[in-house]
């Protein structure tokens, strides 16, 4: 782990000690030291000081909404089928903008959320609450279920390798015995055979096979993102798993359109979140500068999040997700893209926050019933990026 990252990390930690400073105070301290350590720009400039304020306050009131939704079991309110990765982003949220399991005013209930999410795993591997039974992996599951239970597994196993690799949890002996089984189980599942050959080589899809395409960025993306996570928390991830996942996120860039897509081959599968996709996946295997993340970057500068909870024309595009991957995203590929970018989306945002501190659910049909819980966690790992607190989403 680089200097720079270390002391980032340790200042944010030593912040969180101090009470009682504000959770705007904290978040302010953390982009200050981001700042100095930034090796190109200031990280935290573009937005004037009477801005972070407002962000910071919207912030609060998420994290106080957010604390008040968790059930007695520790998950975060959604239905059955997204768990447990909606309570997986809500705990990502949390620790995003400072609050770890072991200390804080929500350690407890980060860590009844963290035990929740270690019961959902499978005996195959798998971490969710609906999917496939017993010691291997079935493919023969309903769609809806082979299709969430790739994402549950996927967000939970990133969301636990970050808490084992930042030392915070107190049960990260039985979180070391999940993420192997979970790794075991990622990789077996890029092994699988690919009816289009090559062009799907190296990514992931849903647990069920659903049609032509055997791999897609959105659920690749993740798996990435864990298998990163893992190997930085310790764990023996081989090369070519990831060079092979990378290899495939490549193949969803379309040089036709100049931009990322859903998945790889002819035709025209762009949207804003695949394309924040992108840039953050390559980002994730050090292209922070590559030529198909700049030119996503630049077409994705042509769309706006104006209209909120709105797909801004573009088939398939979920709001929230989306803002969520081009914000974290754009914040990677740095410089004028996060410039121009960041400051347009912030007064849209808060301006839709609810009066209690959340964000409505997804106006998309079929992430509509994830609920708000889904949402308001997805904000809030948009606005974290200047915080570099989580070592995934660290520049």
């Amino acid at each position: 782990m680089s200097s720079i990252i270390c002391k980032i990390i340790a200042v944010s930690c030593a912040v969180l000690y101090m009470a009682p400073l504000s959770l705007a105070q904290e978040n302010s301290d953390r982009r200050a030291v981001a700042r100095e350590n930034s090796a190109s720009e200031a990280v935290s400039d573009v937005l004037p000081p009477e801005e972070w304020k407002r962000v910071d306050a919207g912030v609060e009131r998420a994290i106080k909404w957010l604390a008040t939704q968790q059930e007695a079991d520790g998950s975060f309110p959604t239905m059955e089928m997204g768990e447990p990765g909606v309570t997986s982003l809500c705990v990502l949220a949390f620790m995003a903008h400072g609050h770890h399991p072991g200390e804080g005013e929500h350690r407890q209930r980060l860590e009844r959320a963290i035990e929740f999410i270690l019961s959902c795993q499978k005996e195959n591997g798998l971490i969710c609450v609906l999917g496939p039974e017993g010691p291997t992996i079935r493919r023969n599951v309903q769609h809806e279920i082979g299709q969430t239970a790739a994402y549950n597994h996927a967000i939970a196993s990133l969301t636990l390798a970050e808490i084992y690799g930042m030392g915070h949890s107190r049960q990260a002996e039985q979180i070391q015995k999940v993420i192997d089984k979970s790794l075991a189980a990622t990789l077996e599942m890029q092994r699988w055979p690919k009816d289009r050959g090559a062009i799907d080589e190296g990514g992931w899809r849903y647990i069920n096979s659903f049609d032509a395409d055997d791999s897609d960025l959105s659920i690749t993306g993740w798996s990435l993102m864990f298998l990163r996570s893992a190997r930085n928390a310790g764990f023996e991830v081989p090369d070519k798993s990831i060079d092979d996942a990378v290899e495939y996120v490549q193949h969803c860039f379309s040089d036709e359109y100049g931009a990322h897509g859903y998945v790889a081959g002819p035709g025209d599968h762009r949207s804003r979140g695949m394309a924040g996709a992108g840039i953050l996946a390559l980002a994730h295997a050090g292209y922070h500068d590559s030529e198909q993340a700049k030119r996503t970057g630049k077409w994705l500068l042509d769309y706006t999040f104006d209209v909120y909870n709105s797909d801004d024309g573009l088939p398939r595009d979920r709001y929230h997700y989306s803002l969520f991957n081009c914000c974290q995203g754009m914040y990677q590929l740095g410089s004028s893209y996060w410039e121009q970018f960041f400051p347009r989306v912030v007064g849209h945002i808060l301006k839709h926050q609810e009066a209690d501190g959340s964000w409505e659910p997804e106006s998309y049909h079929l992430d509509r019933p994830f609920g708000d819980s889904y949402t308001t966690a997805l904000v809030l790992l948009a606005l974290s990026p200047p915080n570099e607190i989580l070592p995934i989403f660290q520049r």
